[in-house]
C-alpha cells in the first residue's frame, strides 16, 4: 500500500472531468493566484476519495460503516505530498487523517454500525450542471433546492477508487463526487471553500444516479452556508464558506483627481509586480501624476494588459515586460528602452498557507528567494542601467511588530530583507531605499471569510510614493 501521494495537475483536470467540478482555485493558475490561496488547489473531495481508498486498500476487513464525518482543515496546494495516517481505531469507529509536512489538512471520523434504511428522496427541480461556476451572493442563496444529476457513471468513480468503492459502493463515491460539483459550481459557486461533511448511510429502495439538495441555513457573520444533501444511500449535510471575491483595486480615473497630474512627470518608475493588488495601485498613482510606468507580470499578463490598459485610455503612460524575480534581472531587463529612476518591489510567494508547527526551512528559502535574493539581485541590475541611482520602495510588514502566529517564516525573511536595503544602502551610495513596514491592506492575499480590518491603501501609499519621487 502506497500511503503517501502527490497531486499533480493533470490529476486535478481529471477529477474536474469525473466530477464537472472545474471550479478555477483548482484548475487554472491564474485565477488561483487571484484567491487568498495563490496558487492551484486540491479538490477536498479529491483529498477524501484518495484517503477513503487507502485506507479502504489497508483496512480490507473494516466493518459496516454508519457515518462518516469530515473537516476540510487547510489547502492542500497541488504538488504537495500527502500522507494517509490512521489516527485511532477500535471496534466502533476510526478516524484517519491527511497530512502535509507532518500537519493535518482533512480529518476523517467514521463511525462503525449497521445502515439504516432510506427515507424517499424528495421531488426537487432538475439542475444542469453550469458550464463555469455560478457566481451568486448569499441573499441569492437563501431559499434555493435542486436535483443533480451524475456527471459521470458511478462505474468511472469505481474505476477511480476501485478500494473506496468496494467500502462504500460506487453510487456513494458518485455521491461524494456530486457534493463538490454542488460547492465548487453552484452553491456557493465560484468563490467556495468547502468546510465539512456530516453523512449518513442507508440502504435506498431504488437507485438512482442523482443526488437532491436544499439550502438549511447561512450565517452571514462567517459567510458559512449549511446544505442538507439526499441520495441514493447517503443523506446528510455539508458546510461551505462563500469567499469573498477578488479585491479589485481604484480605477485610474478616481485616482487622478487626487494627484497633481505634474507631480511625477520626472519618473521613470518600474513595478515589479504591478499587474495586480497594491502594484497596480502604484502604477496607477504615479501615472495619474504624469510619471512613465513600467509594470512587469510572471504569469499574469492579461490582468496586466487589463491595468495597462486602463491607465492609458486615461491618457496615462503605461507599458508592460515579464519578468520573474527568482531569474536573472539583467536578461530580463535589457531590452528596456527606459532606465527607471524609482523601483517598487511587490514580489511575493503565496503567504498564507498551511505548515508545520515547528520551523519550516524549505518555507524561509522560498520566502527569501523572492524578499532577499530577488530584490537584490533586481537592484544591481538597475544600478546598471543607471549607475548614477535609483529610489528603491522595499515593502516591508507590520507582521513583524505584531507577530501573529505561524508566520515566523514570512517575519524572519521581511526582517532579513530589511537588514539588506540597510547594507545595500550603506555599501552603495547610488541606492536610495525606503522601508515601510506597511500595516494590513485590502489585497487578494489578505482577504478573509470573515471581514478583517484593513488601512486604506491609497492614504498608504501616496505619501511614500510622494517621499521615494523626491528623493
Amino acid at each position: 500500500m502506497k500511503n503517501n501521494y502527490t497531486f499533480t495537475p493533470d490529476d486535478q483536470l481529471k477529477f474536474a472531468a469525473l466530477t464537472g467540478d472545474f471550479n478555477p482555485i483548482h484548475i487554472d493558475p491564474l485565477a488561483a493566484r487571484r484567491t487568498q490561496a495563490g496558487a492551484p488547489v486540491v479538490h477536498g473531495i479529491h483529498a477524501l476519495l484518495w484517503l477513503l481508498d487507502t485506507l479502504a486498500e489497508s483496512h480490507p476487513d473494516l466493518p459496516s460503516i454508519a457515518t462518516i464525518k469530515v473537516r476540510f482543515i487547510r489547502m492542500i496546494y497541488v504538488g504537495d505530498q500527502v500522507e494517509a495516517m490512521t489516527t485511532q481505531q477500535d471496534s466502533s469507529s476510526l478516524r484517519a487523517a491527511v497530512m502535509v509536512d507532518g500537519i493535518a489538512t482533512l480529518s476523517l471520523h467514521i463511525v462503525f454500525g449497521p445502515v439504516v434504511s432510506a427515507s424517499a428522496l424528495p421531488d426537487y427541480k432538475l439542475i444542469l450542471p453550469p458550464e463555469k461556476p455560478l457566481d451568486q451572493m448569499l441573499e441569492d442563496i437563501t431559499d434555493q433546492s435542486g436535483t443533480l444529476a451524475f456527471v459521470s457513471e458511478p462505474e468511472d468513480m469505481e474505476r477511480a477508487f476501485p478500494h473506496a468503492t468496494r467500502l462504500l459502493g460506487a453510487h456513494r463515491i458518485a455521491t461524494l463526487g456530486s457534493t463538490t460539483l454542488l460547492v465548487g459550481m453552484i452553491l456557493p459557486g465560484l468563490y467556495s471553500l468547502y468546510a465539512g461533511l456530516s453523512l449518513s448511510l442507508c440502504k435506498p429502495e431504488k437507485i438512482v444516479d442523482k443526488m437532491s439538495f436544499r439550502v438549511k441555513k447561512i450565517d452571514r457573520r462567517f459567510r458559512l452556508v449549511q446544505l442538507e444533501i439526499f441520495a441514493s444511500g447517503l443523506s446528510g449535510s455539508l458546510e461551505t464558506f462563500a469567499r469573498h471575491p477578488p479585491v479589485v483595486q481604484t480605477a485610474f480615473e478616481t485616482i487622478a483627481p487626487l494627484v497633481d497630474h505634474n507631480e511625477f512627470t520626472n519618473v521613470t518608475a518600474l513595478i515589479v509586480g504591478g499587474s495586480r493588488g497594491l502594484g497596480e495601485l502604484t502604477a496607477k498613482i504615479i501615472a495619474a501624476g504624469g510619471g512613465n510606468v513600467i509594470i512587469t507580470y510572471n504569469v499574469g499578463e492579461a490582468a496586466a494588459k487589463i491595468v495597462a490598459d486602463d491607465i492609458t485610455a486615461c491618457g496615462g503612460r503605461c507599458q508592460i515586460i515579464p519578468y520573474d524575480a527568482l531569474q536573472d534581472a539583467d536578461q530580463q531587463l535589457s531590452a528596456l528602452a527606459d532606465a527607471p529612476t524609482d523601483i517598487y518591489y511587490f514580489a511575493t510567494p503565496a503567504i498564507f498557507r498551511g505548515k508545520p508547527k515547528v520551523f519550516s526551512q524549505n518555507l524561509f528559502d522560498e520566502f527569501n528567494a523572492f524578499y532577499v535574493e530577488g530584490f537584490q539581485r533586481l537592484v544591481k541590475s538597475c544600478l546598471k542601467l543607471r549607475p548614477k541611482g535609483v529610489s528603491v520602495f522595499y515593502p516591508s510588514s507590520i507582521a513583524i511588530d505584531e507577530k501573529p502566529p505561524s508566520m515566523e517564516e514570512y517575519i524572519m525573511s521581511k526582517e532579513a530583507g530589511e537588514k539588506l536595503c540597510a547594507d545595500i544602502e550603506k555599501k552603495i551610495k547610488k541606492a536610495r531605499i525606503i522601508v515601510s513596514r506597511l500595516p494590513r491592506l485590502p489585497t487578494d492575499q489578505t482577504a478573509t471569510v470573515q471581514q478583517a480590518t484593513t488601512a486604506d491603501p491609497l492614504d498608504t501609499l501616496l505619501p511614500i510614493i510622494r517621499k521615494l519621487s523626491a528623493s
